[in-house]
């Protein structure tokens, strides 16, 4: 299948998903409806400003709308409990928990100090201490934080656990 038909099939199939008429969808997305039929009959070929356009507001992945993806998703935007199934399944690879029927354990070190700190401020924000802006901040805090430890690297993960160990140092001490 050409490039010309995968993007036909593919906004085609993102429409019908949107329960949306080819009129009611060109106007979403903002072109004329004789150009979307266009692109649904594989005649014509998208600008790249045009497709991007369509993957932002219909929250698809551009790589799918395109063929270069069967993932049609973009977001990490857990939905459904079969998309938190395997978030949890895909870390397990990397981190290694220990499951039993009354807890899951993190045996990773590193992402062990994330839930210890996450345990601490997640129920600030649940009951309503800090607002949910502050608590994004904090969430984007702790990204960057953990950003550049790369998962098995074994010297990201003990200079990160130094530094680590060296904060709660300098924060524990007794002030003077």
């Amino acid at each position: 299948m050409g490039e010309l038909e995968i993007f036909a099939t593919r906004i085609k199939e993102l429409r019908n998903s949107l329960k949306m008429t080819q009129k009611d969808f060109s106007k979403h997305i903002g072109i004329k409806q004789q150009t979307l039929s266009g692109y649904e009959r594989g005649i014509m070929k998208p600008p790249l400003d045009i497709a991007k356009g369509i993957a932002e507001k219909c929250h698809v992945s551009i790589d799918w709308l395109c063929g270069l993806s069967d993932k049609m998703n973009s977001s990490d935007e857990i939905k459904t409990y079969a998309d938190a199934i395997k978030l949890f399944v895909k870390s397990e690879y990397a981190l290694h928990f220990h499951v039993t029927p009354l807890s899951i354990k993190i045996m990773d070190t590193v992402m062990q100090c994330f839930f210890d700190d996450w345990s601490k401020t997640l129920p600030l924000y649940r009951d309503g201490t800090i607002d949910e802006k502050l608590y994004k901040l904090w969430i984007n805090d702790k990204l960057r934080e953990f950003e550049d430890v790369r998962i098995g690297n074994i010297n990201d993960i003990e200079e990160f656990i130094s530094i680590r160990n060296a904060e709660k140092e300098i924060y524990s001490s007794p002030q003077d």
